[in-house]
């Protein structure tokens, strides 16, 4: 075996060198283990040992029990956005909300519904999805008891009982409860029909509408009633015929507390009271509380 007098005094110099590193990054290594994850930002939290102590995020106070997770939160504060799309340049805060955006270009859907196969660029829209076949419903009013398959869905009606409409048309003045009404009211002023049927060629100015219509040649009717097994083609008809079984009348007139099944129902009673005609005859100028009594009397001109 080769001696240390043996080598020569280049190659002496060169091992020690090299255990004298390994032994720096030896120590280093046990320094990091025994020091608490904290950035220089940060404030430890009085109580805990060194190393358990979480770092606290001095803009909103947070605690976090590991520094990286506090770096990516206070991207949040400091408007970071260090992952760019290659496709299109957009930037993110987070890579998962970088992979979610890439799907867009992609078109990937790997999140499947085991019971129809339909697929999901995100887990959390399969989950929501998969309401339709459970029939769950977790989120539900407090004032009325109708339940939701989706916050959202719970937020817009609740706007029902508070009669807020926080969306408000730029050209006629016109509020509305939901942001996709106010777009669709203001295809009525542009006359804007860009969801074409290829089955026949109708135009609608909604994409949800375009659906249900193409339903009619399909014949599709996906939502059966487990009461009495009639099939509907939205979920809302569903919901609006389940009525019939239940007697549920959860829309009621402010005014004199007449409950009525559908909100539309209600919309065109509370004309009683307010004596608003909203639809007049552009032959003669009378008006109506409803379309179809102005349908009627136009055929009286014809």
């Amino acid at each position: 075996m080769e001696t240390r007098e043996d080598k020569s005094p280049q190659q002496n110099l060169v091992e020690e060198a090299v255990l004298s590193g390994s032994m720096a990054q030896e120590s280093n290594r046990e320094k990091k283990r025994r020091r608490p994850c904290r950035r220089k930002d940060s404030k430890p939290i009085p109580g805990c040992n060194e190393e358990e102590r979480p770092t606290l995020c001095q803009e909103g106070g947070q605690s976090f029990s590991q520094s990286n997770t506090t770096v990516q939160h206070q991207i949040i504060h400091t408007g970071d956005r260090p992952y760019e799309c290659p496709k299109c340049q957009k930037r993110f805060q987070t890579s998962s909300n970088l992979l979610k955006h890439q799907r867009i270009h992609t078109e990937e859907r790997p999140f499947r519904c085991l019971d129809c196969r339909k697929g999901f660029k995100q887990n959390s829209h399969l989950i929501t999805h998969r309401r339709i076949h459970t029939g769950e419903r977790p989120y539900e009013c407090g004032e009325c008891g109708m339940s939701f398959r989706q916050s959202s869905n719970l937020i817009c009606h609740q706007r029902i009982h508070t009669r807020e409409r926080p969306y408000d048309c730029e050209q006629c003045g016109k509020s509305f409860s939901q942001r996709s009404h106010l777009i669709c009211h203001q295809n009525i002023h542009a006359e804007e029909r860009p969801y074409k049927c290829g089955e026949c060629g109708k135009g609608f100015n909604q994409r949800s509408k375009l659906i249900i219509h193409e339903m009619i040649h399909t014949g599709e009717r996906l939502y059966e009633c487990p009461e009495c097994g009639k099939r509907f083609q939205t979920s809302s008809d569903l919901l609006v015929h389940q009525r019939i079984h239940t007697e549920e009348r959860p829309f009621h007139c402010p005014d004199c507390r007449k409950g009525f099944k559908q909100n539309s129902h209600l919309i065109t009673h509370r004309r009683i009271h307010t004596g608003e005609r909203p639809y007049e005859c552009p032959q003669c100028g009378k008006s109506f509380t409803q379309k179809s009594h102005l349908s009627q009397h136009q055929r009286r001109h014809q």
